[in-house]
């Protein structure tokens, strides 16, 4: 690749870098997570960009990385983590890189599933202890926590202090009309919220997973 080709990659990369952090800052979710996905192409060519021009650091930051992997699994993202996994892993420079994305893709995956168990245990019960998770769910405590403050920080959730722990509640309500679209074939379909956080059985193609929620009321 000529350096003149490089450089449209690298100026596109900032481009849209900006673009991410502007729509960080304006909690613009879940539209965010396309234009994070439109940065992978110049990410690569971005990095021998600033290597041939002794730019420091020859890594940029990656924010598309860092919001995926932090907000993709309490929004239930899943196909976007599955995304970045596989631009990752098929990408060597990124896929050994120091910085250890592959890693941290992956526990994000993992945070992923912490979140459906605490979603299913708060939607069966309301005003669970947050000092209870550990023991009674088995799992993390930490990346519980991290995910309870996303949620709250989004208005997913309200933390009700009790004693020496926090009551968990949902502020939106799980049972309004919600629309998902099948990750395999694309088809839509609509239904209680609730139904969209656990595996569902596609009508057009048969696949049974999660569906992507496409359009919720955040009021609700």
């Amino acid at each position: 690749m000529k350096i003149a080709e490089m450089e449209a990659h690298h100026d596109e990369y900032t481009t849209l870098e900006s673009r991410i952090i502007k729509m960080l800052g304006k909690r613009e979710f879940p539209a965010v997570f396309p234009v994070c996905e439109a940065s992978f192409a110049h990410i690569v060519p971005a990095i021998r960009y600033r290597k041939k021009r002794g730019m420091k650091p020859e890594t940029p930051r990656l924010s598309a990385f860092s919001v995926i992997c932090k907000y993709g699994p309490p929004l239930f993202e899943h196909a976007i983590l599955e995304s970045l996994l596989d631009f990752v892993r098929s990408t060597r420079l990124l896929a050994k890189h120091e910085n250890g994305y592959l890693q941290s893709i992956e526990r994000a995956l993992e945070r992923e599933e912490v979140a459906r168990i605490l979603w299913n245990h708060l939607e069966h019960q309301p005003g669970f202890l947050q000092r209870h998770i550990r023991k009674e769910l088995g799992i993390s405590q930490e990346s519980a926590v991290a995910i309870l403050a996303i949620w709250e920080e989004l208005g997913v959730i309200a933390r009700k202090q009790q004693k020496n722990s926090y009551a968990l509640y949902f502020r939106s309500r799980l049972d309004a009309a919600a629309e998902g679209i099948c990750q395999t074939c694309g088809v839509r379909g609509k239904g209680r919220k609730e139904l969209f956080f656990r595996p569902v059985s596609c009508k057009n193609c048969g696949t049974e997973d999660y569906y992507h929620i496409i359009n919720t009321d955040q009021h609700q």
